[in-house]
């Protein structure tokens, strides 16, 4: 049987995944494969080209002039890496592998495959990104048919014509059955390989997510607040223009991750980051209602979503995410507001109307447990600094930064 192409993965695997369209999962593929994909990329242009123009697509919608990048060996491998994942959720895997220790033999392949080295290289991290930007929204359609002597279930494929003709005469019906992210890519066997490939690409996490995903590690991605563009993207990509419910589930899985945080020993400087920009998506909220008729009137958001009656409903984070700049303003005040709130009357009206709103509704005790939570990470009696050093690039941090090519 010949071997496989690296052209035919970037074109049937490769290029569907980051622009979308139907993706074709064959059999498992060798670390020896992907060693030999990786000398033959300079003989697949063509395809390297619609991959990389593809993925220029996805960021042209998030910074203003996407970096050039190529698709290297690194991106290579977790591509293949979440291929064989996806192969063992395959309806015919059972027949390809039937074994338990060859089942085992791909989960090690597909983690050896993902499990390359983390970067904070702008240029890398953004190609991760758009990479892998659709693995939350992968699914399989599985399709049904049933006429008037049997019936018949195809997993992720067409069924043949013969069996859908005459629908009249033969009494033919379909039915399509959507399996999405928790049952792809949530289950036992391909979750370690998917958390793994997730730390990869924390740009991803950062904008998008599923129910069924593992949760954000807030150190892994910390940097990217550091970068006013992309900091800036997660925040709008955040809060879309939705209802009240839709605009907070994104930006209370950060706080979810946020209060996970604080349960480790982070940099001093990354918790003030995080509850930095946490705050900013707080005076988004507000910036939403500036149209509102009556400037002091109260929150039709802080009213939904923190009613009593959706207390059962309130997504996890959710407490801590409308509470922290109450609680930061206990702890260290240059957090608890975001700069320039104060210099738009109109803004500033509204950001206090949430807080009186927020107090009321949660209730002191819940502000005063989270403050002092952070009181164990934020020390007092540090010399003043101008509170845009929040967000600036330690020394340190900015030598560990690979070169990074201007785009």
């Amino acid at each position: 049987m010949p071997k496989l192409h690296v052209r035919e993965f970037l074109e049937r695997f490769v290029r569907p995944l980051v622009a979308g369209g139907e993706l074709h999962v064959a059999a498992p593929i060798p670390l020896a494969d992907v060693e030999r994909w990786t000398g033959e990329l300079d003989h697949a242009s063509v395809e390297l080209v619609a991959v990389d123009e593809a993925r220029h697509v996805v960021l042209s919608t998030l910074v203003c002039r996407p970096p050039a990048f190529v698709l290297d060996s690194d991106e290579l491998c977790l591509a293949a890496g979440l291929h064989n994942a996806l192969f063992l959720v395959h309806p015919r895997a059972d027949q390809w592998s039937v074994s338990e220790k060859q089942r085992r033999r791909i989960i090690e392949t597909a983690l050896a495959l993902v499990s390359q080295p983390l970067s904070r290289n702008r240029t890398r991290v953004m190609a991760r990104h758009a990479l892998l930007n659709n693995l939350f929204h992968l699914t399989r359609n599985d399709v049904t048919v049933s006429w008037w002597t049997g019936r018949a279930r195809f997993h992720g494929q067409t069924p043949p014509a013969r069996l859908v003709a005459w629908k009249g005469m033969r009494r033919v019906r379909e039915e399509v059955t959507v399996v999405d992210f928790d049952e792809l890519l949530a289950v036992p066997d391909t979750a370690p390989v998917i958390a793994t490939l997730l730390r990869r690409t924390p740009m991803t996490q950062l904008l998008d997510s599923h129910p069924g995903a593992p949760p954000l590690h807030w150190e892994d991605a910390v940097f990217l607040l550091r970068d006013s563009e992309l900091a800036r993207a997660v925040a709008y990509r955040l809060v879309p223009d939705a209802g009240p419910r839709d605009q907070v589930i994104g930006p209370a899985r950060l706080a979810a991750a946020f209060e996970q945080m604080l349960e480790r020993a982070p940099e001093e400087a990354d918790i003030r980051a995080v509850a930095a920009f946490l705050v900013h998506l707080n005076a988004l909220f507000c910036l939403g209602e500036m149209s509102l008729r009556e400037a002091g009137a109260r929150s039709p958001l802080i009213s939904t979503v923190l009613s009593a009656e959706a207390a059962g409903q309130r997504p996890r984070g959710l407490a801590t995410l409308f509470a922290l700049p109450g609680a930061l303003a206990l702890v260290d005040p240059r957090l608890s507001v975001p700069p320039g709130v104060e210099s738009i009357p109109a803004l500033a009206k509204r950001w206090m109307v949430h807080r009186a709103q927020t107090a009321e509704l949660l209730s002191d005790a819940v502000i005063d447990a989270l403050a002092q939570r952070l009181r164990r990470h934020l020390r007092p009696g540090q010399v003043a600094r101008d509170p845009s050093e929040v967000i600036a690039l330690s020394p340190n941090e900015s030598s560990e930064q690979d070169p990074a090519p201007q785009g």
